[in-house]
This record gives C-alpha cells, structure tokens and sequence, in this order.
C-alpha cells in the first residue's frame, strides 16, 4: 500500500494532526497498537493557546466545550490570582479527554483520514524518495510505503527511538499517585476555594506542601458539572522509593495520604488508581529526514496542565506543511521550519514546567523561593508574564512585534472576525485594509492557498498562515510578495 502519511500513535496529537492534514486535502492513516481507546481519565482538560486555536478551527462547534479565561490557576503551589488583571491572559478548555479523542477522531475521520487500532508500527527504513514501515497487525506483520512518518506514539515512541533520535533530561525523584476517590458529603466542607475534612484544611486543586511531600485535591465536578459532586481527583506526590511496583492499590493510596498529611482521609470508591514518575526531555530534532516527531514522542515536561497545549499546537504547525510537501507545492525549507519554530516553544514549556518543579520542592530554599515569588505575584507585570508564558502566547515565529504572533490577539477586533471561516478550512488569508484592495491583488497567482478578506480602514493589513501565524503585516507590497514566495511557493 502506498501511503503519503502515516501517522503512529490516535492520541489527540495524532487525531488532530490527520485533521490538519484532511483539511489541506491529504488523507492519513494513523496507526495505533492499543485496540481500544484508553478508558482510564488522563487529561482533565486543555490549558493555554490550544483552546482558543480548536475553536477558531470550529472544532468546537455544536459542542457543550468552550475556551474560558480564568480567574485563577496554579503555579507549582503558588496560585495565580488573575481576577486582579483587567483580562485573563490564561484560557482554559474543560473537556475529559476521552471526550477530546472522540471530538478529534471524529473531525479526522469527516476528512478523510483512517485509524486503525490494534496496528503497531515496528519498524521502518529509508526507500527511494519514501519509507518502508513494517507494521504488527492483528493477523501479523505487514509493510506499508509511504512518503512520510510522523511519531505521535507518547513518551516511549518506538518511532523516536528507531529513527535514533536522543531524548536528553531529567526524572524526578518524587512519584505521584493519582485516583478518582469518594467522600462523603457529610464529612467534607468547601467554601472559598478550600475543602475542610477531618480537622484539616486544604486549597483546591493547587498543591498543597507539607513536610513529607504534597497533596492536590479537585472536585471532579469543576471539569464536568454532570458528576457526582462527592468525587475527587486525588493526587499526592513524594519521594520515590527504591522500587515502585507497577500497579497502584486503594491500601497504598491511603497510605500515602497518611504518610503525606499525617491523618487519613475519608475516602471510598477509587477508581483509575495509578502511579507516575515525571520527567522532563526534549528530543534533539523533531524531524530526521521523512520522519517527524509531535506531543509526547517530542517533549515531556515536569508538571501537567502543558503537554497537551505543546503536542497540538506542534500538530497544527506541522499539519499544513507537511500536506504542502505531499501536494509538492512546498517552498524550499518549508519542512525545516517545524523543528525551527516548535522546539524552542518546547524548550520554553520546559522551562517554565521546572521552575513549577523547583518550587513544588521541600526545603528552607525552596520556601524562601516561594515567599519571593509570592510577593512578586501580587503586581500585574509579573503575573501577566507568567499567565502568558503558560498560555503558550509567548511564543513567536518571526521577528515581531506582529511578524510570528498569533493573529486574533495581533489584529483589531474586525480584522480578527475576518480570520474565522478561512482559519475553520484550514486555508491562509490576507487581511487586506488598503481602500483600493492593491494587496489582495498581488495575491493573484496563490489563489489555491490564500483567501482575502477585504476591511477597508481597519488595522494594518496582514497575512495569516493557515496555523493562524501573522507571516506578514503591513509592509511594502514586494515584502508580501516575498513572503507569499517565502511561505507557499513560487506559482
């Protein structure tokens, strides 16, 4: 079978990007060795930049998932109270992941692309202006051809490690245990942000330190109001022992809720118990040759709330290059610029997912570390720049000030309102705001991959890239046409 992509891994960074390829008009197969979709709750939801791009993708149409900036949200232990700025600059999506699978699955089936489950790629070698990927089927082993390979395929990607590519950093020395846990409602009480049970008074949902460790609990009902009120999300994290067995059980969950806060608590009913180890890696490249790496298989990162933001904002950089490279209408270094742009915005996820580790850690230095920080938060410079640093708005892929930002927070609110419908086809647009519409003529010959839409005296014009990344805004017209040339080729 001759393929131009094969995608391995159906996690969300996989789903979406066979979505992105869809809409550019390049069907995928996406491979994935589970037979089934992992029931067990992960991700509660989406944090950062990712939300706002689903919706303007129209992903979210129909749905009851809508991006919402919030009041408040942690860093590390710390919380930061960004109902004090005048906007949230922290958008968050509540949506279990399971839901978000199916959401993605289902978009990515509407245009084309196939999942197959229980296939698992394992193995792969260069062909000719292709590759051969051998992969395990439900009957046996089976070899596919394709143009490209894209490793979706998590933390242990297979596809990362044959294509020999390293995953330098570091492992945390704590373990974290995790379960969806019941307490009766008679025992417990929640009134301003904190819960009260058994004598002990905890913050919600952020950390809570103590001297052997942390403990963050959540009320299952604030990601999805249709639960059972009297359920939790429990987690608590300390020091990983010598050896930590594979599975987790009800008796050591409650121990080391003991351990951690010195009491029990009055918890029943734990599901979907588990143990992790965090680690934080980056790989060296995010593409070697036909083979690329996106989500999990690229980055890992210390603490949660980020990796699902970096894993689909790389699915959507990724997506609308590599179909140009497929249809063969892509520009000489076009694919290069994936690794460009997206490995320094991992390495900045990174970075400031272990500055949450440093301050989650035990220690006089690390308790001075927070009372500074603390203190810092409480002006509205430092706590923006951190809100933005989560939101993934940091982030630019040009020079600036608006070259290689994010155009609807670029662009005067008319102008953004013009970015919706060619942003949902997955197609570029010139904004263009001259009185004569002489921009939008220059886009003449890219026609098959640029839409205009014409605003007379609004802001400066600009070209938006299909990811919704300004390429160009209010420059000379050889400066668009350069651009034009620069980013979709030379007619």
């Amino acid at each position: 079978m001759n393929l131009d992509v094969v995608i391995a891994g159906a996690g969300p960074t996989g789903l979406l990007l066979a979505y992105e390829l869809g809409l550019a008009g390049v069907p995928a197969l996406v491979l994935d060795k589970a037979q089934r979709p992992d029931e067990q709750p992960r991700a509660n939801g989406l944090v950062g930049q990712i939300t706002r791009v689903l919706a303007y993708r129209g992903l979210l149409d129909g749905t009851s998932f809508h991006p919402m900036a919030v009041p408040r949200f942690p860093f590390g232990p710390l919380s930061l109270e960004l109902d004090r700025l005048e906007a949230s600059p922290l958008h968050v999506l509540p949506i279990p992941q399971r839901d978000l699978e199916e959401l993605l699955h289902d978009a990515a089936a509407g245009v084309g692309a196939t999942v197959q489950r229980g296939h698992e790629v394992v193995g792969f070698e260069k062909k000719d202006e292709g590759l051969v990927v051998r992969v395990q089927g439900p009957t046996g082993e089976y070899r596919l051809t394709a143009r490209y390979l894209v490793g979706c395929d998590g933390a242990r990607s297979f596809v990362r490690k044959h294509a020999g590519i390293a995953f330098p950093g570091i492992t945390s020395d704590e373990v974290a245990r995790i379960a969806r846990v019941t307490m009766p409602a008679d025992e417990v009480a929640i009134a301003d942000g904190t819960l009260a049970v058994r004598g002990v008074q905890l913050a919600l949902v952020r950390p809570n330190r103590t001297a052997t460790g942390s403990i963050t609990i959540t009320p299952q009902s604030i990601l999805d109001p249709s639960v059972d009120p009297d359920v939790y999300i429990l987690a608590t994290s300390e020091p990983r022992p010598p050896h930590l067995p594979d599975t987790l059980t009800f008796d050591e969950l409650r121990a080391s809720v003991r351990r951690v806060l010195g009491t029990d608590l009055p918890i029943t009913g734990a599901r979907w118990l588990r143990s992790t180890v965090g680690n934080s890696r980056q790989a060296d490249t995010y593409r070697a040759e036909r083979v690329f790496l996106a989500g999990d298989a690229a980055h890992l990162f210390a603490t949660g709330g980020t990796a699902l933001n970096a894993g689909l904002l790389d699915a959507v950089n990724l997506g609308w290059k590599l179909a140009a490279a497929v249809k063969g209408t892509a520009p000489a270094g076009l694919l290069d610029t994936y690794h460009a742009e997206r490995h320094p915005a991992g390495r900045r996820a990174i970075t400031h997912t272990r500055a949450q580790a440093a301050l989650s850690s035990s220690g006089e230095n690390a308790d001075a570390l927070r009372e500074v920080l603390a203190e810092l938060l409480r002006y509205p410079s430092p706590l923006t720049h951190l809100a933005t640093l989560m939101e993934g708005a940091d982030v630019t892929y040009g020079p600036g000030p608006l070259v290689g930002t994010w155009a609807p927070d670029a662009l005067d609110e008319h102008m953004a309102a013009a970015l919706i419908e060619p942003l949902r086809g997955g197609r570029a647009v010139l904004v263009d705001s001259t009185d004569d519409g002489k921009l939008a003529a220059i886009t003449g010959p890219w026609r098959k991959w640029v839409d205009v839409a014409e605003t007379p005296g609004s802001g400066p014009s600009a070209l938006v890239r299909p990811d919704g990344y300004l390429a160009w805004a209010d420059g000379a017209p050889d400066g668009l046409h350069e651009t034009l040339a620069k980013w979709f080729g030379t007619p």
